[in-house]
């Protein structure tokens, strides 16, 4: 007998079967439905089973987050039209969908059964309250309707008598329609069908009467009262401004100083010795005018820390504080600010103009040179060798400023009345600096050669040292025999003070002959031998004229040498202590090193800089340092270097590149949506590149073509990077005509590059046919660009 198969056997292997070939729920499908009702548009997404999805809104942005991946239709999404929601894509593998929103909407999400739905609203409307539904249309029973289209005709229920008599809510609301209701269509009693309910009371519609009569008599007082003044603003008392310091008056140097300088000095120190209390202090506040006069600061120093110690008065103290200044001035410190003769006007006083001036020759000769012709008409009577002092910090300025103009006026001075003062070569030397500024070279070397052949002095020797580099300059000496001469005058003049001069001078020839290594040496002993000396701040400024020369010196040569990170490596603090305040040293000494490939010395050296610095200064070095970070591959801490570094009162030029930037380390951290919304708004040849290269990043391959092919299309002459990712993302939407458009030229620029061979390993197959020879090499030849190009890639970073 033939035997018949078990029927429940075979359901039961089919069901398995069934089970078994069915999508788990990683490959399970979501559908949607997207669209708008009035003042809402509505997303609703059918999810499966078991899938409990999260809607977030973060700024302008919609995420929806599930906790396995999803199949999301994004084809329909896209296809339909959302006044509230678009820019539908997928984020972290399936497992989000994000869609962009009006920024401030209303947003609200629940789930019903298996689906999320999704109401996005507009911006709320200051002053009208949110009603219930968007669309406007009312659910409910009959008797909701009646009531709901009962304010429409004009009836004023209780509540409504409230909120009219809040005078907040009378303020925020729309003014409410106080006139007698119209008379309704429907019959009495025609409102209400239900059985067992009869006609209002006349008691009810006589009180809503009564009210609305009360209402409107004291809408009627209010407008008969006159309006209140507004009350003043309560303002904060300002602090008591402390009192201005007395102006600053004459100063009778040449009385001061004396006739005979020992019997001046030991009748002042016998005053002091014999005199007690509040004598005591002003015989040695006479003797520290003494000491300046005399150009004596050193002791001038000690006299005065003397006289702080013996408790003088007010008065005392403020003379003694002017003095001080005057001392700080003649020794030319770099901050003047504080400075009496600077914080007070000169008005017409004539020695706070001359000291006024000599305090801010050294930094700022602009605002110095103003009351010069006052200062040097009142220096005609000050004392031989305080005027020397003076003129001669006077003149450096001019001569760093390079005012010939000025610089003529006090060498006149000079002449006129310290001619035989000044036997040591500084005439001469003054004389050949104005002669340089003039241009008359040979004039300058004269007098440098008359300076020279006095054999003592800082001046002369400091005109020998000229004279040597303007022979250099003018082609008469070559760098070989600069760097002999110079050597013999180091050593000649070890231990002097010029000697800082002559070893800047020297390791400047050093560094414009290639010698960096010598003029690097030279460098660290002007930090050795003088940094920690009286003449240190001397052995700075020649080792920031030196400094300088080695980085043009550097600048000049290929990338990839390693002096620039020897000169951070051995002489980082001593570039730190030599730079300007402004750090331009340390920048370019930055710039190089990351030319050359040292991103972290680099990156430290700009990090330092950038939290020293503050303000518009503080944003554009944070947004070197953010370049060179996103450079090295570090885009998280370039986020948080631009968002320390930022303010409100930037330059707009400034405010672009910083906005760049951030979409440039957005799209290396890989945060796609973010980066091109940073990008909205920001045109340029820059912003279209970064907003073409995040669309290939997200895989958007159809607009990232379109966004390489606007970038070339903008007059930009396109990278080989842009013409391969514009190929790859060709041939990644699958459009083979695209393909077929890149020419001789683009594969030209391709070549040489670690693209080369690209287009030939896409280049689209033929049409279906028989096979061919010619098909065969064709493939033969992709495959082998392919392979070149991928020996290529392993090859360059």
């Amino acid at each position: 007998m033939k035997r018949r198969p078990d029927t429940a056997l075979t359901l039961g292997s089919t069901l398995v079967l069934a089970l078994l070939a069915a999508p788990g729920p990683a490959q399970a499908a979501v559908r949607a439905q997207l669209g708008d009702h009035g003042d809402y548009s509505r997303l609703v997404l059918s999810v499966p089973k078991g899938v409990e999805p999260v809607a977030v809104v973060d700024g302008c942005v919609l995420r929806v987050s599930v906790p396995d991946p999803l199949r999301w239709p994004l084809a329909s999404l896209r296809d339909s039209f959302s006044r509230r929601l678009a820019d539908f894509v997928t984020a972290d593998g399936g497992r989000s969908l994000i869609a962009t929103v009006p920024c401030g909407a209303r947003v609200a999400s629940f789930m019903e059964r298996r689906n999320l739905i999704v109401d996005v609203g507009g911006p709320p409307v200051p002053g009208v309250k949110p009603g219930g539904t968007g669309d406007g249309a009312v659910e409910g029973t009959p008797d909701a309707v009646v009531a709901a289209a009962a304010p429409e005709v004009g009836a004023v229920s209780i509540t409504g008598v409230v909120e009219a008599l809040n005078p907040i809510g009378t303020a925020n609301a729309a003014p409410v329609n106080l006139t007698a209701p119209a008379e309704s269509p429907l019959p009495p009693g025609g409102e209400r069908e239900k059985e067992g309910e009869s006609a209002p009371l006349p008691i009810v519609a006589s009180l809503e009467g009564e009210v609305r009569d009360s209402i409107q008599e004291t809408l009627r007082q209010l407008e008969r009262m006159p309006e209140r003044p507004a009350k003043p603003a309560p303002q904060a008392a300002e602090p008591p401004k402390p009192p201005a310091p007395p102006p600053i008056g004459a100063m009778d140097l040449a009385g001061w100083a004396g006739d005979d300088f020992n019997r001046t000095r030991a009748a002042l120190q016998g005053a002091f010795d014999k005199a007690q209390g509040r004598a005591r202090v002003e015989a040695q506040i006479a003797l520290v005018r003494f000491l300046l006069a005399r150009a004596m600061d050193e002791e001038g120093r000690a006299a005065l820390e003397t006289a702080a110690s013996l408790s003088p008065a007010s008065d005392q103290r403020y003379s003694l504080r002017i003095l001080g200044d005057a001392f700080r001035a003649l020794d030319r410190e770099d901050a003047p600010d504080d400075n009496l003769f600077v914080q007070l006007p000169a008005g017409a006083m004539p020695d706070h103009h001359v000291w006024r001036s000599v305090a801010l020759a050294p930094n700022r000769w602009a605002a110095a040179k103003e009351g010069l012709p006052i200062a040097l008409r009142r220096l005609l009577d000050y004392p031989a060798d305080l005027r020397s002092r003076l003129l001669t910090t006077l003149a450096a300025a001019a001569d760093e400023a390079g005012d010939s103009v000025a610089l003529n006026l006090i060498v006149l001075e000079m002449i006129t009345v310290d001619s035989t003062g000044m036997a040591d070569g500084r005439l001469d030397y003054f004389r050949g600096r104005l002669a340089e500024l003039k241009a008359t070279p040979d004039a300058a070397l004269e007098r440098y050669d008359a300076a020279a052949t006095l054999r003592r002095g800082p001046f002369a020797r400091r005109a020998e040292v000229r004279a040597i580099e303007l022979r250099r300059g003018l082609g008469r000496l070559d760098e070989d025999g600069a760097i002999a001469a110079l050597e013999a005058l180091r050593f000649a003049w070890r231990g002097d003070e010029i000697e800082t001069d002559a070893l800047a001078a020297l390791g400047g020839a050093y560094a414009r002959s290639g010698r960096t290594d010598a003029a690097l040496d030279i460098f660290g002993l002007l930090g050795r031998r003088f940094g920690a000396t009286a003449r240190g701040r001397d052995a700075l400024a020649a080792g920031r004229t030196l400094l300088g020369a080695v980085l043009d010196r550097l600048e000049r040569s290929p990338p990839g040498g390693l002096y620039a990170l020897a000169l951070q490596a051995r002489h980082g603090r001593l570039v730190t202590l030599a730079d300007s305040p402004d750090g331009r040293l340390r920048l370019r000494l930055a710039t190089l090193l990351l030319r050359d490939g040292y991103g972290l010395e680099g990156t430290r050296i700009l990090h330092a800089l950038t939290e020293g610095a503050s303000g518009a200064r503080r944003a554009e070095l944070g947004a070197t340092l953010a370049r060179a970070l996103i450079d090295g591959g570090r885009e998280g801490e370039a986020l948080d270097v631009l968002a320390r570094t930022g303010g409100s009162a930037l330059e707009p030029a400034l405010a672009e590149r910083r906005a760049l930037l951030r979409a440039d380390a957005l799209l290396g951290d890989g945060d796609m949506v973010r980066a091109l919304d940073a990008l909205r708004g920001l045109g340029g040849a820059e912003a279209a590149r970064l907003r073409a290269e995040g669309l290939f990043a997200a895989g958007e391959w159809r607009a990232a073509r379109s966004a390489f092919a606007e970038l070339a299309a903008t007059g930009t002459d396109p990278t080989a990077d842009d013409l391969a990712l514009q190929g790859l993302s060709a041939y990644l939407a699958g459009d083979a005509d695209a393909l077929r458009g890149f020419g001789e030229a683009q594969r030209a620029r391709l070549a040489g590059t670690r693209w080369a061979g690209l287009l030939d390993a896409l280049a689209p197959p033929p049409a279906d046919g028989p096979l061919r020879a010619e098909s065969v090499e064709r493939d033969l030849a992709a495959a082998g660009a392919l392979d070149r190009l991928a020996r290529a890639w392993r090859q360059s970073p």
